[in-house]
């Protein structure tokens, strides 16, 4: 049993909680190697007594590491270090040997121009059902709202508080993108620095300013079908032709992509890698590098949206496409608010910095610049580890939520639905055999349970009757009963059709 009391140093007058500073160094001790793998650390009441703390500090601080996956509590037999270290460990794209060339490229590797229209937005209904499947939305009340109020009054006290009311870069708070460049080094391979980095007020703003900047009406862009309809839509309103290719499980088709290429000046390609929306399915290695070719040699830009690189539960999530781009093709885009909450509006775009600069004043001309408290936040909550923990809690309740509903799918609907798990993301895309998903969201509404029936990702003339159906915003026993009212829903509907069947033929 391996003793703490002499590891651990806590600081009563710290500005963070005496149980996150213990969280903090017990998990520091486990990355180290200090703690090793299935090593037993001593109870809660001994730590405490040698630290001179009340126990339950030392209790919520064991809970904390719990939940975000550090330890183990065994029941009468005691806390061990976990197996497996918590986060996210990317996979390489490239192959061990495959060198690129060093940095981040000086310039892009297409033409710019811009166009501007407006935005679109998507709501979903409060307060008139008991329950309401979402698409993909994270579970607010998860968000770590103290610490980020902690650290608006922090900001609050300081001397020059005031001027974080001013006017500030159009790119961003420089802290942030700082931030978001540490934070996008270690997890994602981007040899970047802070030029190469936009903050936004949410991944969707990002890309409306990318695309309103690279296209102009008629242009031609690719996007995968079926697809984010919002971006889809964005693309539209912009005036450009929308190349729609098929998304099989690799993700979006590179043999179509490439076939449009051959016979179509394509201005910019749009990619989900992770989690393809609504399919969930993920771009495979030898694809994304496949893109990063046509990219090149077509003079194409590629947007990345990477929006939830995060969010990931069985294996190691692919490094992007950013982190091979030595032509200087990609956007990638990414966004915190997937993270935290819908309404904390922080995405951020990753591109050459003379496109990073025209974005800047492209927005000037929208939005004169972000929200600079809400930004100097969460550059304190990202440098003090507190967006990590939330991570690493929220990806052991989301994957317990996900096993739930594929299970209680997979046993009450056997043949009528059919999905594939998704090794990370919010949703499920749940396709149905035999019964209209227009007729089971119906019912499902009639029970008190709000679901879209999912026409609006089909493809133009044809119905794939699926569903996208987020689980990570509901706790289990509510996910447990919504689920229910969902199969209750689908049973009931394909009931009545059956019964309409026998009566259409007792009267011919």
């Amino acid at each position: 049993m391996i003793e703490l009391g002499s590891l651990i140093r806590v600081c009563r007058q710290g500005d963070l909680p005496v149980y996150i500073q213990i969280v903090e160094q017990i998990s520091t001790l486990i990355r180290e190697g200090v703690l090793c793998p299935g090593v037993q650390i001593q109870p809660s009441r001994e730590l405490a007594r040698s630290l001179k703390l009340h126990r339950n500090t030392v209790v919520a601080a064991y809970e904390e590491l719990e939940a975000q996956g550090w330890i183990l509590v065994k029941p009468r037999k005691g806390c061990f270090v976990s197996p497996r270290m918590p986060g996210t460990v990317p996979a390489p794209l490239a192959q061990p040997g495959q060198a690129r060339e060093a940095g981040y490229p000086v310039s892009t590797g297409y033409d710019i121009g811009y166009e501007m229209r407006e935005e679109l937005q998507v709501k979903y209904p409060s307060g008139a059902f008991k329950y309401v499947f979402n698409e993909g939305f994270p579970d607010v009340r998860l968000t770590p709202l103290n610490e980020l109020l902690r650290e608006y009054r922090v900001i609050g006290k300081r001397k020059f508080a005031r001027d974080y009311l001013s006017y500030t870069a159009k790119e961003g708070s420089p802290r942030l993108r700082g931030e978001v460049v540490r934070m996008l080094r270690q997890t994602r391979g981007l040899n970047i620095g802070i030029e190469h980095v936009f903050i936004s007020k949410g991944a969707q703003m990002g890309m409306y300013l990318a695309a309103s900047l690279l296209l102009k009406p008629g242009d031609s862009v690719i996007v995968g079908d079926p697809g984010f309809f919002v971006v889809t839509q964005m693309f539209i309103r912009l005036g450009v032709n929308v190349c729609r290719v098929p998304v099989d499980g690799e993700g979006i088709d590179v043999d179509a992509v490439e076939a449009i290429c051959r016979s179509t000046p394509v201005r910019l390609i749009y990619v989900i890698p992770h989690h393809h929306h609504p399919t969930t399915v993920t771009l495979s290695a030898l694809r994304r590098l496949r893109l990063l070719e046509l990219a090149k040699t077509y003079r194409i830009a590629i947007i990345e949206d990477d929006f939830d690189f995060d969010i990931h539960y069985e294996s190691h999530p692919t490094l992007p496409m950013a982190s091979r781009d030595a032509n200087g093709s990609v956007i990638y885009v990414g966004t915190l608010t997937k993270i935290l909450a819908p309404a904390i509006r922080l995405g951020f775009i990753v591109a050459p910095a003379n496109l990073i600069a025209l974005l800047g004043q492209h927005r000037y001309v929208v939005d004169l610049q972000g929200d600079n408290l809400l930004e100097e936040a969460a550059a304190e909550l990202l440098r003090n580890g507190a967006v990590e923990r939330h991570l690493n809690r929220i990806r052991n309740l989301y994957k317990e939520r996900r096993d739930l509903l594929c299970a209680m799918l997979a046993e009450r609907l056997p043949g009528i639905v059919s999905f594939t798990v998704p090794t990370g993301g919010m949703c499920l895309w749940v396709r149905f055999n035999g019964v209209d998903t227009a007729g089971v969201a119906l019912e499902a509404q009639r029970r008190g349970l709000f679901i879209r029936d999912g026409k609006r990702h089909n493809p133009p003339g044809a119905d794939l009757n699926a569903m996208c159906i987020g689980f990570a915003s509901l706790g289990l026993e509510e996910l447990r009963e919504a689920a229910t009212l969902l199969i209750d829903a689908t049973l009931h509907t394909i009931s009545a059709n059956v019964q309409i069947v026998q009566l259409n033929r007792q009267i011919v």
